[in-house]
């Protein structure tokens, strides 16, 4: 299989190879390395370059052509919702029924409602998340400092289980409940098990019996 990868010669000791979030695929070599020990060192990486691909391309979300108008398809929680726009005094987002609501005394052009919408994500983010924490912090009783939401390319989330600090993927609040609570569950665990060695899915198990078909279910953009 032949792939793109940058190669650059540095002083190092050993090749280091890298799959980045976007797909790119970097090797790192000392100056001095043939280029026959490059090759199949390429080679013998073949089944770990293409799974980490995979991964990538699982990840990432699904593109949908949006222009931010009326009628638009806005994710929110697992389910699609029709964007509805309207001109106010103020700003405001709200969730109705199958609509959400975007009130707005700006123009209504793509990047206003986009900012709206974000902050409006944000929003509800902050209490969701922070909800599905706690409680599975109480449960497995391992408490967690600070929540961070941002926007991240290749993870879901991340625990810094030394400082008990733990960040959430803000798209995450595009996707049902159970998988929210199933990453909560996976960083809450990390500050018990900052690993991913069988006892850190065995004590996953526990908790949440059915955490291969959340995951799987979240990996599939669904």
């Amino acid at each position: 299989m032949t792939y793109n990868i940058i190669i650059t010669k540095k002083k190092i000791k050993n090749l280091i190879l890298k799959v980045k979030a976007d797909g790119q695929i970097l090797l790192s070599v000392p100056y001095a390395t043939p280029k026959d020990y490059i090759e199949s060192f390429i080679k013998s990486k073949e089944n770990w370059i293409d799974e980490s691909l995979k991964k990538i391309k699982k990840f990432s979300p699904k593109q949908v052509d949006k222009s931010y108008k009326n009628g638009d398809n806005i994710e929110y929680l697992g389910k699609m919702y029709i964007l509805k726009i309207f001109q106010n005094k103020k700003n405001q987002v709200q969730l109705v029924e199958n609509y959400i609501y975007i009130q707005t005394n700006r123009e209504s052009d793509e990047k206003n409602i986009k900012n709206l919408l974000y902050y409006w994500y944000r929003e509800q983010a902050s209490t969701i998340f922070f909800n599905s924490l706690k409680k599975y912090s109480q449960i497995i009783g391992e408490d967690f400092n600070e929540l961070k939401i941002r926007k991240m390319k290749n993870r879901w989330g991340s625990c810094r289980y030394l400082k008990k600090v733990i960040t959430l993927n803000l798209e995450l609040i595009k996707k049902p409940l159970e998988c929210i609570d199933y990453v909560s569950l996976h960083e809450v665990a990390h500050l018990k098990y900052p690993h991913h060695k069988k006892e850190f899915w065995n004590f996953i198990h526990i908790y949440m019996p059915d955490w291969k078909l959340r995951k799987e279910r979240l990996e599939k953009n669904e």
